[in-house]
């Protein structure tokens, strides 16, 4: 896509797991780029990434985020924070570019919004609770930036438009959660496969597809289209498959050359959840031994390991045309994953 000189994107976050994809895929279309982050030095960089300033964006500075923000034409909104902290973060976000005219932004959000709702899950459902302190930052973000879409301004600024990306399981090379640590669970031999408990969908999207659908909004948010758009939309992102849980792990367990898990029966379940516990609090005194118990499942992961929800792509195919194509065969192959197992 060509980009004008006018053109300017900030990425908040953009030394983060899906930050760091979204400026190599930006800078790949050319598309100027301002790397946001706290410490903003080249060597955060993604190596071989060009025509990138980096900025400093703390969203606890209100003057910094307003000085990184200026002049900016799109702003990306990755940046992950403790949870407490992400609607202030936002807010303080949102002023900014309300202060200097800023007039897209792409936020990511999550699928965790909609709670413990199961079936087709559609971008206007209600949430099922209960909904975790994660899912309740992020539903205030949310409200949030489509406030500010549909705040009043003077007649001198373009009107706002907002896209609100909700994200399912975003897996790949760097993701702390859904493979560095799970192929840690899987090597200490806490982890397996849980019969009918590990049925449930795994809402599974690679980061490379996040990335893609990233480019692709900010593109739509930069051309004559974005008159189309409503000015604040959710969209749910999901990838092409969505397998079971226990899929997914026996696959995962295969990439990182383990043997075939076992089956964890539901009587092991029952009490290696409460045990893991005391096992936690050992492990964080420093003690030594309990590794294997202390990465037992908990029991909101099995809440999410039993859910059998499936969200539908159907709006962003037709608000911006997104197909997510990468298959969790592809995904594991292009992901760099653990290959030598920590000894406990």
């Amino acid at each position: 896509m060509a980009h004008d000189a006018a053109t300017t994107v900030l990425l908040t976050g953009a030394t983060g797991f899906i930050g760091t994809r979204a400026l190599a895929a930006l800078t790949a279309t050319g598309c100027p780029v301002r790397a946001g982050t706290r410490r903003p030095r080249a060597t955060q960089l993604q190596a071989g990434v060009e025509r990138v300033a980096a900025v400093a964006c703390d969203l606890d500075n209100p003057a910094e985020v307003r000085a990184a923000v200026a002049g900016a034409t799109t702003v990306i909104h990755t940046a992950y924070a403790d949870v407490s902290a992400m609607p202030r973060q936002c807010q303080t976000l949102l002023d900014a570019m309300a202060a200097t005219g800023v007039p897209n932004l792409i936020y990511l959000s999550s699928i965790a919004v909609y709670g413990e709702r199961a079936g087709v899950v559609h971008e206007d459902a209600s949430p099922a609770a209960p909904l975790n302190s994660y899912a309740l930052a992020k539903q205030q973000c949310e409200s949030l930036v489509a406030d500010w879409s549909v705040s009043a301004t003077d007649g001198q600024q373009a009107p706002r438009r907002a896209v609100i990306f909700r994200p399912g399981i975003v897996y790949g090379t760097g993701s702390r959660f859904w493979i560095d640590k799970l192929a840690d669970r899987i090597a200490a031999g806490a982890w397996g496969t849980f019969g009918a408990a590990g049925e449930g969908r795994a809402a599974l999207i690679h980061v490379d597809d996040v990335a893609t659908a990233i480019t692709t909004a900010c593109d739509r948010l930069q051309s004559a289209a974005r008159l189309r758009l409503p000015q604040s939309v959710a969209l749910n992102l999901v990838g092409p498959e969505a397998p079971t849980w226990n899929t997914y792990f026996a696959a995962l367990a295969r990439a990182c050359g383990s043997q075939d898990l076992p089956e964890i029966a539901p009587g092991a379940l029952a009490w290696r959840i409460p045990v893991s516990f005391g096992a936690k609090l050992w492990r964080r005194a420093g003690l030594p031994g309990a590794n294997a118990t202390a990465l037992a499942p908990t029991r909101d992961e099995m809440q999410l390991f039993r859910r059998d929800a499936r969200y539908s792509m159907e709006a962003a195919r037709a608000i911006l045309g997104l197909a997510p194509s990468i298959t969790l065969a592809e995904g594991l192959a292009r992901t760099q994953v653990p290959q030598a197992f920590r000894k406990t």
